[in-house]
């Protein structure tokens, strides 16, 4: 019986172990994508100055021209370990080192998403004060289509995702410690100084985690009484080590920003500004990243969100008597609630680009997902309990339906609209690996050339080596027989001239009937 009452108790970090070993399998089988490179480039060239600056060496570090700079690399700092192990795992394969290394990178990113459910389920549980409710709410987020198909591949949002989410949770946990009127120790000083830094050199977007940080501090200053004038008196100097830590510690994990610290607010600025010219489709207009309307993230959060937050969210009215009455719980809620409105309208109001759905806002989904919970749960335990049970159930079977494309997933309201032509699809590349998989298996010759908007991704993952032309040469006379492959934003393309199809690779969302299409192949003859 002990056994059975250990399992019971332990149940989440069982789901999460399995979940890890398991996802190390399927984020080392998905295709390469488009931003991998640049930011493996990025991160090689900031290792040679590294090199150059302690070893009086002359590596090349050309790459940060211009804007390769501005970009974080925080995130491959965390890599280092996983690359080494997965390397002698990967010792075998066909792929280059260079591949090799990207690869290993997803194993990294799935980690840090797994670490970042334990948080999500910490944060949880700290706001409803009920482990098993926490639990089941920290599987749900982790079986999450869209986060867990990110979390495949993508080094850029989910490791700040997941450091923003252990800043939050650093952040609360300083502010139950308040609330509790006891002194704050100096370890979460030097934690929360530690990782803001590291959500700093992931993105520099991780300046607005201040936001957050200030909201909570004049929130604790207006609800619990908390004396400024003591506050300052008692901590100043751990404020002051702790801001001075912070932008010192991301001076050291960014190399590119040595010779000139100040690039840190032409950064902010670069990164706001973003030169994409990319428009995403959105309800069946393609919404241009320089000129988005304000409907833009209303709209995606909408079609992205899963029912049952949607569902929380609504309910708000119903229970806030009820939160408002759990005093801590309804602080953290507040918190969290302003820190999103604040943080959308600042993106809104210095017109930020953006792109790709919500990728680049993808960090607010955490905490979307923790004020909707919490107010189901404050509403009904019971319901509570159902929704998420059945909503993981669902979770798992598009998981196992949508692999690797998961990150495409999009919520029953779909039924109403369709999704080809309306809603963004592989804007990734993930399809690189069914594409090079069927080059593999069908192509014979080496000199038939391949013409392909991601020829970087497909080339990667060939067994043999190929000829590859530019895609500025689709419609330019070619020697045939040629290959033409579309990916992404190309892949409604009309077909080449006198071409024919031989590959499709497609998937459905929602148990609809709807082909969604992925990338094409045409053989030209």
């Amino acid at each position: 019986m002990k056994i059975f009452k250990d399992l019971k108790n332990q149940y989440f970090l069982i789901f999460v172990v399995f979940l890890f070993l398991f996802g190390i399998y399927l984020s080392m089988n998905v295709g390469i994508t488009h931003d991998e490179f640049h930011d493996y480039y990025v991160w090689e060239a900031n290792k040679n100055l590294i090199k150059n600056n302690f070893f009086e060496t002359s590596y090349d570090s050309q790459y940060l021209d211009g804007g390769g700079k501005f970009y974080g690399v925080g995130f491959h700092y965390l890599s280092i370990p996983f690359e080494l192990i997965s390397n002698f795992f990967l010792s075998d394969t066909i792929y280059s080192q260079e591949v090799k290394s990207i690869l290993s990178k997803h194993i990294t990113v799935f980690f840090l998403f797994i670490l970042s459910g334990i948080f999500f389920q910490k944060i949880l549980n700290l706001i409803i004060q009920d482990k098993f409710y926490s639990n089941l709410g920290g599987i749900l987020y982790l079986m999450y289509p869209y986060l867990i198909g990110h979390s495949f591949f993508n080094v850029k949002d989910i490791p700040f995702l997941s450091i923003w989410l252990i800043c939050t949770y650093l952040m609360i946990s300083i502010a139950k410690i308040l609330v509790d009127k006891e002194k704050i120790n100096n370890k979460y000083f030097a934690y929360i100084s530690i990782f803001t830094a590291l959500l700093l050199s992931i993105r520099i977007s991780g300046i607005l985690i201040f936001i957050q940080y200030i909201i909570m501090f004049f929130l604790l200053l207006n609800r619990k009484n908390i004396d400024l004038n003591s506050f300052i008196k008692n901590y100043y100097k751990q404020l002051i080590l702790s801001f001075f830590s912070i932008f010192l510690l991301f001076y050291i994990l960014q190399p590119s920003y040595w010779e000139n610290p100040f690039l840190f607010f032409e950064a902010i600025k670069y990164m706001s500004k973003h030169l994409q010219t990319v428009c995403t489709i959105t309800l069946g207009e393609c919404m241009k990243a320089q000129n988005l309307p304000s409907t833009y993230l209303p709209i995606w959060f909408f079609f992205k969100l899963p029912l049952v937050i949607l569902f929380g969210i609504i309910m708000f009215p119903l229970v806030e008597k009820k939160i408002v009455n759990e005093s801590f719980s309804s602080l953290i809620i507040l918190a969290l609630t302003f820190s999103i409105f604040f943080i959308i309208l600042i993106l809104i109001v210095f017109e930020v680009n953006l792109y790709d759905e919500i990728r680049q806002v993808m960090f607010l989904l955490p905490l979307i997902f923790l004020i909707s919970l919490t107010i189901i749960y404050f509403y009904s335990k019971k319901i509570f309990k159902i929704f998420l049970s059945f909503s993981i159930l669902f979770f798992l079977s598009q998981n196992i339906i949508l692999y690797p494309y998961n990150y495409i997933w999009i919520n029953n309201f779909s039924h109403f609209t369709k999704i080809n032509g309306i809603f963004e699809l592989d804007y990734w590349g993930v399809s690189t690996k069914a594409v090079a998989d069927y080059f593999n298996q069908n192509k014979e010759d080496e000199k038939i050339c391949i013409i392909s908007n991601r020829n970087s991704g497909v080339k990667a993952l060939l067994k043999n080596n190929s000829c590859f032309l530019s895609f500025r040469n689709l419609y330019k006379k070619n020697q045939r027989p040629f290959y033409v492959a579309f990916f992404e934003r190309s892949v409604e393309k009309s077909s080449p001239n006198s071409c024919q199809i031989v590959f499709e690779e497609k998937t459905k969302v929602n148990f609809s009937t709807e082909d969604l299409t992925l990338a094409k192949i045409y053989k030209c003859n």
